[in-house]
């Protein structure tokens, strides 16, 4: 990452992990020098506690999605499988809402369906929201996030940037992109496979809102077109 006034506060929050069998880097940014002790800037946490984000749908304008499954259908639930169906491609995935890229994980290239997640190598991308919110963009292809997209933990993004490629790498059985809204435990929002923790039965997730979406939220198998929010 640059070392810019504008990512300079960031610096301190960084920790560099390091897959032993690959090789490659796994970047996280740990949200204590950001964020307060229970999780929020001061100004967000009353926000945080009644706002559930309205978000648009994780893929470039144009791009009609389905939905593999649901927050009830999904296993473990509380999370959504979206694939893209028709539209330009190759099918980019965007950020659902403007936000702060926490942690980055690009530099896997294997598809391994039918492995348990824990044994799954994903890649992914999680970003935190003002309201306390973090979404989370996993499968996406190998490097499409750092070199395609130019991304790096500490990185602003809007809402409809490119992040990445929709792919198929990890725990996946087509393309796709799992996405997931969560508010994470502060002291120490996720492990090191991307996953949340202290998040038993789906505690810390929430069913998406979208604003490109009739009635807000997906049901499986249904299409739908993604749009910017107005």
């Amino acid at each position: 990452m640059a070392d810019n006034g504008e990512n300079h506060r960031y610096h301190r929050s960084f920790f560099l992990l390091h897959n032993k069998e690959l090789g490659h880097a796994i970047f996280h940014v740990l949200p204590h020098s950001i964020l307060a002790a229970d999780g929020l800037p001061g100004r967000y946490r009353r926000r945080a506690a009644r706002e559930h984000g309205r978000l648009r749908l994780p893929f470039a304008e144009g791009t009609s999605v389905k939905v593999f499954d649901d927050v009830t259908t999904h296993r473990p639930v509380g999370r959504i499988d979206l694939f893209a169906v028709s539209g330009p491609q190759p099918y980019k995935v965007i950020a659902a809402a403007a936000g702060t890229i926490m942690a980055i994980q690009d530099g896997y290239a294997a598809q391994q369906s039918g492995r348990a997640a824990k044994d799954c190598h994903n890649n992914y991308v999680w970003i935190a929201h003002p309201n306390g919110e973090w979404t989370n963009y996993s499968h996406v292809t190998f490097h499409s996030v750092t070199g395609d997209a130019g991304l790096h933990v500490g990185d602003k993004v809007t809402a409809g940037q490119f992040l990445g490629f929709e792919g198929a790498v990890g725990c996946a059985m087509l393309n796709h992109v799992h996405f997931e809204v969560a508010v994470p435990d502060a002291a120490h929002p996720i492990d090191e496979g991307g996953f949340l923790t202290d998040n038993d039965g789906g505690k810390r997730e929430r069913n998406p809102r979208f604003c490109d979406v009739g009635g807000e939220t997906v049901t499986k198998d249904a299409v739908y077109a993604a749009g910017a929010c107005h």
